[in-house]
């Protein structure tokens, strides 16, 4: 979330002068010790909290820069401190307030809080909306020294946000009640010396109650707070905060000030917290701000979602003529080479080197892990096993069968162009779709037609049975099993079993699948539709004689008979597949074939 879009911070401490332009989703702030990073974090705490620090007012005495105080003293001039945030502001608020409005509050020494909103806000309506919008952002700051109040802290406002539930109130009754229960006779002695009745209630502040809450750790249960090391305990932070934004009763959008959340990290467990960092950052609710000496907060999400923003701290120092250098304490570093000119100016040429070698080694670790990941996979499809069917369309109705069966993922099915009129034909088509994998099983399933059957026998040494037949190790044929519908036409038409012409659409019921025939033929006309309108197909001619061929083509359109005799056009089978799918058409035979193929290639 990119709520903020500018900072200037103005005679806060270190930082005479430090703008940050540009504001990102999570914005990493670098720097040598005491340049002022930290005070950029106490900045936003002290604009949206009120607070410099937890609980601490703006002091002058310690919050006022040193070189504006001695500017405001030679001149007899006035003290204060001022910051001003330009936001983006959110599309609810748009219409009062604008695309884009700019808060700038000032503390004086005298005690006064001034406050000037570019542009003005001309309307009292307007004057309350903006309230409404700044009382809508949460800022949480995150200390580098993260004590026990730090998590009692976040502790307590956990429960306050957990205990909007109608459970959780329920349940702290019940506690308290027990815990009255059994000091009844505390109660009846308080009540007889007093004359009056007396029992343990729940504190007004239920929120108190729950500071000294604590998490177990692992199956011995141990205390996170005061068993486990401070890096276990930090990383709970950024968890516990998202919990509460997540769980308040009222939605508002959330400012994260972190600082150097790496502390007590290993490098591993602080790329991981970065990365997780960035996720938050990512969401439309959350920006983030962290101070880092860390490489990982430097290289967090190169390539994610969140926009990282790195801005790099410089102390400012007074010039001869008394102007600061730099003007701007705050630079914006977009490349490494940046980074590397900033640091090597404050002496911090060990930073951006470390950087640069972890880049470096990330992205070759990356490239390993691509390819072994592409070795995996390789390795994967060289196990998965293959079915091949004659067309590509064929391809679409048995991916769907195994899919609905259960091993879509599991089985490749692959087409073969046709049906391979040679033994050379057969180990082209093979060869274009990647061969035949050793390690896998492998089923060649061919139409039951004459080319079909002429390709199955070769294969399968001439025999061919009701179901897959070896052909080598690891590999089976089959031909297509004719359904009962279709055999009631080959008796019908006296048909011998060898003469059929049997294909894949023919698995589909045999009334739909002429009507969705007829269909496709009148809203795609073509000459190849308007030939086969009149003809049957060319395995019937030379086997069956004219007479039955003239009976066949002369059979009732839109018939069993007639559908049977011609199967679907070529170029309209992709649509009959699609459109069968679409429609809904049973698909318990298409299945079984499925289901038989599924246990031959096991």
């Amino acid at each position: 979330m990119k709520l903020i879009k500018k900072i200037e911070v103005n005679y806060l401490r270190s930082l005479y002068g430090a703008t940050l332009d540009d504001v990102g989703d999570m914005n990493v702030i670098f720097g040598r010790n005491d340049s002022g990073k930290s005070n950029l974090l106490r900045a936003l705490n002290l604009f949206f909290n009120g607070d410099v620090e937890a609980g601490r007012k703006v002091e002058f005495d310690v919050d006022l820069s040193d070189q504006r105080r001695q500017e405001a003293r030679d001149a007899k001039g006035k003290q204060f401190v001022w910051i001003k945030i330009t936001f983006n502001v959110p599309d609810n608020y748009v219409q009062s307030v604008g695309k884009e409005v700019a808060v700038k509050r000032q503390w004086n020494r005298g005690g006064d809080l001034t406050q000037t909103v570019f542009p003005h806000m001309d309307t009292a309506g307007k004057s309350a909306r903006l309230t409404r919008f700044l009382n809508d952002i949460d800022f949480a700051y995150i200390p580098a020294i993260k004590d026990l109040n730090v998590y009692a802290d976040l502790i307590e406002r956990m429960y306050g946000a957990a205990s909007e539930t109608e459970a959780l109130r329920d349940a702290t009754t019940r506690f308290v009640d027990a815990i009255a229960e059994q000091t009844t006779s505390l109660s009846d002695q308080l009540g007889t010396l007093f004359g009056a009745p007396a029992k343990l209630a729940p504190p007004t502040e239920m929120s108190r109650l729950f500071r000294n809450l604590d998490f177990a750790h692992g199956a011995a249960g141990h205390s996170m707070l005061r068993q486990k090391g401070d890096g276990i305990k930090a990383r709970h932070l950024p968890e516990l905060l998202r919990f509460i934004n997540e769980n308040e009763p009222r939605k508002k959008t959330y400012l994260w000030g972190f600082e150097e959340p790496e502390n007590s990290l290993d490098l591993g467990a602080a790329e991981l917290e970065a990365h997780r960092f960035a996720d938050f950052a990512a969401r439309v609710d959350t920006q983030v701000f962290i101070t880092s000496h860390s490489p990982a907060f430097y290289l967090a999400n190169e390539a994610g979602e969140a926009a990282v923003r790195r801005y790099f701290i410089t102390r400012q120092e007074p010039g001869p003529d008394g102007t600061m250098n730099p003007s701007n304490a705050a630079s914006l570093i977009n490349r490494l080479e940046d980074a590397e000119l900033r640091m090597e100016q404050a002496g911090l040429l060990q930073l951006p080197f470390v950087i640069r070698r972890m880049g470096e080694q990330r992205e070759a670790l990356r490239a390993k892990e691509a390819e072994a990941e592409a070795l995996r996979e390789e390795l994967e499809q060289l196990k998965r096993p293959a079915l091949f069917v004659e067309g590509v369309h064929d391809v679409e109705i048995f991916s769907a069968a195994f899919s609905r069966i259960g091993i879509g993922e599991e089985v490749d099915v692959k087409p073969l162009g046709g049906t391979p009129q040679t033994s050379d034909a057969l180990l082209s088509a093979v060869l274009e779709q990647g061969g035949i994998r050793a390690a896998a099983p492998t089923l060649f399933l061919f139409d039951d037609d004459k080319a079909g059957r002429s390709a199955a026998r070769k294969l399968a040494k001439g025999l061919l049975l009701g179901h897959p037949v070896d052909y080598r190790d690891n590999t089976k044929v089959w031909v297509l099993p004719q359904t009962d519908e279709f055999k009631l036409f080959l008796r019908r038409r006296h048909i011998g079993s060898d003469q059929a012409f049997f294909t894949a659409e023919f698995l589909y019921p045999v009334v739909e699948s002429a009507a969705l025939c007829m269909e496709l033929a009148d809203s795609y006309p073509s000459d190849e539709v308007t030939n086969w309108r009149t003809s049957i197909n060319g395995d019937y001619w030379p086997s069956l004689g004219q007479v039955k061929c003239h009976e066949l083509a002369n059979a009732e359109p839109g018939s069993a008979d007639w559908f049977y005799s011609r199967g679907v056009p070529p170029s309209l089978k992709r649509l009959f597949a699609r459109e069968a799918a679409a429609r809904g058409f049973a698909t318990e035979v298409i299945d079984a074939v499925a289901e038989v193929a599924r246990e031959n290639l096991r």
